[in-house]
């Protein structure tokens, strides 16, 4: 004897399939890699590897400011200080320049509430001292 659900079940398959419906199937996720383990898939990430120390290191210095997670393109604090750090040295043609360079970026990063006054200070007062 077959029971009410399973004919309930099988009327309704059928009709789907005269109406032109078609089985439903299982989702699969897609497929993430995350290489660095910064929670972002690898396709979208931006700072291959990232930095995941705890803390902004400049040059070797530890500047003490907490290195914040991952954005959502995968850059940590640490990788777009490093980033600020090599551009304006490839750009700046003396010290003096560098420094310029590096206090501009760093403006950007406070006005976008990134860092805060006081780091800005501890990174501008690493960078004055870098040869």
């Amino acid at each position: 004897m077959v029971s009410k659900k399973f004919t309930r079940f099988l009327a309704v398959g059928v009709i789907a399939l005269f109406l032109g419906a078609t089985w439903a199937r299982a989702q699969v996720p897609p497929l993430i890699v995350d290489t660095d383990l910064d929670g972002v898939d690898d396709a979208i990430d931006e700072c291959l590897p990232s930095d995941l120390s705890p803390t902004v290191v400049i040059n070797g210095v530890n500047t003490g400011i907490p290195n914040t997670a991952a954005n959502a393109v995968g850059c940590t604090l640490a990788d777009l200080i490093q980033d600020i750090v090599e551009l304006c040295l490839a750009d700046a043609k003396n010290h003096g320049k560098f420094v310029s360079c590096v206090s501009h970026e760093t403006n950007i990063l406070k006005r976008a509430r990134t860092i805060s006054g006081n780091q800005k200070g501890k990174i501008q007062s690493i960078v004055a001292k870098m040869k």
